[in-house]
């Protein structure tokens, strides 16, 4: 299927993980770039500079690249983050209705207030909530739902980023076809986050209360360390 590409009215960009000489998932970070409205060419020079990175990296680097409308496109590295379980606070700043949250933008203004928050109140990350409580994403990475029988569960992608490593796992089972709200997390047994640059992390507690770190979130960690 071809999806039709627009022009991005301010910067995008894409974050990888180089190790091991590869970088996971490229072809759904560039699919994720023309669908934000990226040009052949700008995905092509993308491409190009993913390819050199990952020949002169020689540790493991995350690697952002920058897409601007006036077609320039360039990249810088720094190093990964922490993949230690994660201490999410709920913190209101999450709007369904907000479409241009669906793409990466450039500018993180959005989220300088909600990460503030968070440290405040002793926690790793904000947990975005609607004003209904309504769940979102945290500032920098997808959430997932574990029940008591392991059903794994994500929000839809309503004014949420619709994560690479996200889609990677609900093409393995995990759902997001209900919204998901702050009563579900009653019934949570245990949580993790996604992104490409730390691939699945488990959620250590959620406003305090301490989760089980389940086996299978370690499996699809070693899962998503394996892939291509």
């Amino acid at each position: 299927m071809t999806v039709p590409a627009r022009q991005p009215p301010e910067p995008v960009l894409e974050t990888v993980l180089i190790e091991n000489g590869r970088i996971r998932l490229l072809h759904r970070h560039l699919l994720r770039l023309h669908r934000a409205g990226a040009a052949p060419s700008q995905i092509e020079a993308v491409r190009v500079l993913a390819e050199t990175w990952t020949r002169t990296a020689t540790a493991p680097t995350v690697v952002r690249f920058d897409v601007t409308p006036d077609a320039l496109v360039s990249s810088s590295a720094r190093a990964p983050a922490s993949t230690d379980p994660v201490r999410l606070v709920t913190v209101g700043g999450y709007d369904p209705r907000d479409r241009a949250r669906e793409e990466k933008r450039a500018s993180r203004d959005w989220a300088v207030d909600a990460e503030a928050e968070a440290i405040r109140r002793d926690g790793d990350e904000p947990l975005l909530v609607s004003g209904s409580g309504r769940l979102g994403e945290t500032t920098r990475a997808s959430l997932f739902l574990m029940d008591h029988v392991g059903r794994i569960a994500t929000p839809p992608a309503d004014g949420i980023l619709p994560g690479v490593t996200r889609s990677w796992l609900l093409d393995g089972g995990a759902r997001d076809d209900q919204p998901l709200h702050l009563d579900d997390l009653d019934a949570v047994r245990s949580a993790f986050i996604t992104s490409a640059g730390r691939g699945v992390v488990p959620v250590a507690a959620i406003d305090g209360r301490p989760l089980v770190r389940d086996a299978a979130v370690d499996a699809l960690a070693a899962g998503w360390r394996a892939l291509d």
